[in-house]
C-alpha cells in the first residue's frame, strides 16, 4: 500500500516539475529571442545606365557629351515632315432622345381580336344550346302527341269494345225483361235461362224449330197476337231485317217500341221509324198482374 502511494506522489512531482521547466524555457525565448535588424543604408544591385539597351562593346565608359561638344559636327537641321493632318473624324450624329413608342396599337388590336373571337364563340355556343333546346322540346312534343294519339286510340277501342259488349248484353237481356225485373233469359218455361237451339235464329219465336221462315214474326214469351201483325210502310227499295224491342202491358197493348235490336241489318232511319210505328199498333192477349212484358217484333224486307 505504501509503495503504491509513493508511486503516485512521484508521478505528481514529475508532472509539476515538467510544467515548471517548460514555463521557464518559454519565458527565456520571449525575452532573449532573435530580433530583426533593419540596415540604415540602401542595398541592391547597381546597374550601368547607357544609351542603348541592346548595343555596346568595350571595357571603358565613353566620355560624356559635354566633354566633346567642340569635336562634334553640327548636322544640318532637317525639318521634320509634318504628317498630313488626318481627315476630320466624322462627327457623330447628335443623339436625339426620342420618346419611346409603345406597342399599344398592336396590343389593342390583339385584345380586340381576342374579344371578338370570345364573343363569336359565346354566340355560337348560345346558338348551339338554343338549337339543342328546340330539338328537345320538339321531341318532347312529338312523344306527347304520340302518347295522346295512343291514349285516344286505346280509349276509342275500349269504348268500341264496351259498346259491343253493351249491345250484346242488351240483346241477351231484353228478351223476357219486364219493367220491374232484371231477367236475362228468354223462353216460356217460367225459369231463368235462354231457351232454344244454340244453332238456331235468335229472332225466332219457336223454341224447338229451326228458323222463322219468310215474312214478319214476333216473340213475347208465349203470348198470342190478337189479329194480324201490323205491317210497316215500305217506301224504300232495300232488303234486310229490322228487329224492334217492345214492351206490352197486361192488357196486351204495346207501350214502347225501339227499332235496332240485335239482328237488325237495315240502317235506314225512315224504315226503322215505320217499323216502330207498326209495332206500336200490335195487340196481344190479356194476362193478369201489373208487370210489363218485354219481347220483339221482327220485320223482314225483300226487294221488289
Amino acid at each position: 500500500m505504501s509503495n503504491k502511494k509513493k508511486d503516485n506522489d512521484s508521478k505528481i512531482a514529475g508532472t509539476i516539475g515538467t510544467i515548471v521547466v517548460h514555463a521557464i524555457l518559454l519565458l527565456v525565448l520571449i525575452f532573449t529571442g532573435i530580433s530583426t535588424i533593419i540596415p540604415d543604408t540602401e542595398e541592391g544591385l547597381s546597374v550601368n545606365y547607357g544609351t542603348d539597351m541592346n548595343l555596346g562593346d568595350g571595357l571603358f565608359e565613353p566620355a560624356p557629351q559635354s566633354a566633346i561638344e567642340d569635336q562634334l559636327v553640327e548636322e544640318p537641321k532637317v525639318e521634320p515632315v509634318q504628317p498630313a493632318s488626318p481627315p476630320p473624324a466624322p462627327s457623330e450624329p447628335d443623339i436625339v432622345e426620342e420618346e419611346l413608342e409603345t406597342q399599344d396599337i398592336e396590343e389593342s388590336l390583339a385584345i380586340k381580336k381576342a374579344k371578338e373571337e370570345a364573343e363569336k364563340k359565346r354566340k355560337e355556343e348560345e346558338k348551339r344550346l338554343a338549337e339543342e333546346k328546340r330539338k328537345a322540346e320538339e321531341e318532347a312534343k312529338r312523344i306527347a302527341e304520340e302518347k295522346r294519339k295512343a291514349e285516344e286510340k286505346r280509349k276509342a277501342e275500349e269504348a268500341k269494345k264496351q259498346q259491343i259488349a253493351n249491345a250484346l248484353k242488351g240483346a241477351f237481356s231484353t228478351a223476357g225483361q219486364t219493367s220491374n225485373t232484371t231477367s236475362t233469359g228468354q223462353g216460356n218455361t217460367g225459369t231463368a235461362g235462354n231457351k232454344g237451339n244454340p244453332f238456331g235464329d235468335a229472332n225466332s219465336n219457336s223454341y224447338t224449330g229451326g228458323g222463322t221462315g219468310n215474312g214478319h214474326s214476333y216473340n213475347l214469351n208465349g203470348r198470342t197476337l190478337n189479329g194480324g201483325l201490323p205491317t210497316p210502310q215500305y217506301n224504300r227499295n232495300e232488303e234486310g231485317i229490322i228487329v224492334v224491342n217492345i214492351e206490352v202491358n197486361p192488357a196486351g197493348t204495346v207501350v214502347s217500341a225501339k227499332a235496332g235490336a240485335l239482328g237488325t241489318t237495315i240502317i235506314d232511319a225512315s224504315l226503322r221509324k215505320e217499323a216502330e210505328k207498326a209495332a206500336m199498333k200490335a195487340k196481344f192477349n190479356a194476362i193478369g198482374g201489373t208487370t210489363l212484358q218485354s219481347g220483339t217484333i221482327t220485320y223482314r224486307y225483300k226487294l221488289n
